[in-house]
């Protein structure tokens, strides 16, 4: 047995250990949330354009020696899905591989067979299991397409014909689907010639690319006659494909929608009204013509008589 004072020295003792271990494990996760910091990721190519069938290939080189990293693909809510893990000793996925050279600390990931659905942004990071704030590299956008000819449309703002315009009038030019060589969007507005503010792009849930290009241009200039003209260019051979707007088609289409509006009601509600009526003469008899049919006794019901050739005999005549 221990004595009183022996129980309170090793009860001392064991407190003292496992506040080593306490300061042990905080120093290891302060150490690993430094050595984190440290590491720089970068992603390349920024942009991979691929048709579908192909191979794509997205590389991660990190600044420190690491033996694994994790693969991200971001979804259209915003959250990164873990798609795969690169290592050296990784096995495919699918149609997700890895080339892994150590000596340079790169990894890359090689999709096979791509097809629209694998357009989309794509993160490699460090592994969370590793990392108390594991951080990503600076993405690598993967667009599959096969569209011959990209498509354009001009957005203009919808507003009454009565109302009050803006100072300046905002017109938005979408350029979808397309390939590289399709890059350059350039508005005319009747005035002056130019390439407008470009965005950096998005991918929808279709797997589709798109870019916007907007202008503007003075309120005054909007009411009159003006026809607005966005050009989408090809680089490699040339070819360019246009959309136009005009702002007396804007007020033609208001005038006919107006139109639509004031005279369709009406004859809907007439229409309408006409079915009521057939409805409400159909079930109402006419007066004079209903006619009361016999009580109807199904033939089985109907008694029988049978009639036969009786042969009588008198008694009484002469034999």
């Amino acid at each position: 047995r221990l004595s009183l004072s022996q129980h309170h020295l090793f009860i001392a003792e064991e407190r003292h250990k496992m506040s080593h271990q306490i300061v042990g494990v905080i120093l290891v996760c302060l150490h690993v949330t430094a050595s984190e910091e440290g590491i720089q990721i970068l992603q390349s190519p920024t942009q991979v354009w691929r048709t579908p069938g192909q191979t794509a290939q997205l590389d991660c080189s990190l600044s420190k020696k690491e033996w694994s990293i994790v693969w991200y693909k971001e979804q259209q809510s915003g959250r990164l899905q873990w798609i795969y893990q690169s290592s050296r000793f990784a096995t495919s996925r699918g149609k997700y591989s890895s080339k892994v050279d150590i000596t340079a600390n790169k990894f890359s990931l090689n999709i096979s067979n791509v097809q629209r659905n694998d357009s989309g942004v794509y993160y490699c990071g460090l592994s969370a299991s590793v990392y108390v704030q594991p951080n990503v590299g600076n993405r690598t956008r993967l667009i599959v397409t096969d569209a011959a000819e990209p498509s354009l449309s001009i957005l203009v703002p919808s507003t009454l014909e009565d109302a009050e315009h803006p100072p300046v009038i905002p017109l938005l030019c979408l350029l979808s689907d397309f390939t590289p060589p399709w890059s350059a969007v350039l508005w005319d507005t009747g005035e002056q010639v130019s390439e407008g503010q470009m965005d950096a792009g998005a991918i929808d849930g279709n797997g589709v690319f798109s870019v916007w290009s907007l202008t503007t241009i003075p309120s005054e200039t909007w009411n009159q006659e003006t026809t607005c003209t966005c050009t989408a260019k090809e680089s490699s051979m040339g070819r360019s494909i246009s959309a136009t707007v005009s702002t007396e088609t804007e007020r033609r289409d208001a005038g006919h929608c107006g139109i639509v509006l004031y005279t369709g009601l009406p004859c809907i509600f007439i229409l309408l009204l006409i079915q009521l009526l057939i409805l409400l003469w159909r079930k109402c008899p006419i007066r004079g013509r209903a006619v009361q049919r016999p009580n109807e006794i199904p033939m089985r019901q109907i008694p029988q008589t049978e009639y036969a050739t009786v042969t009588y005999k008198n008694r009484n005549a002469p034999r």
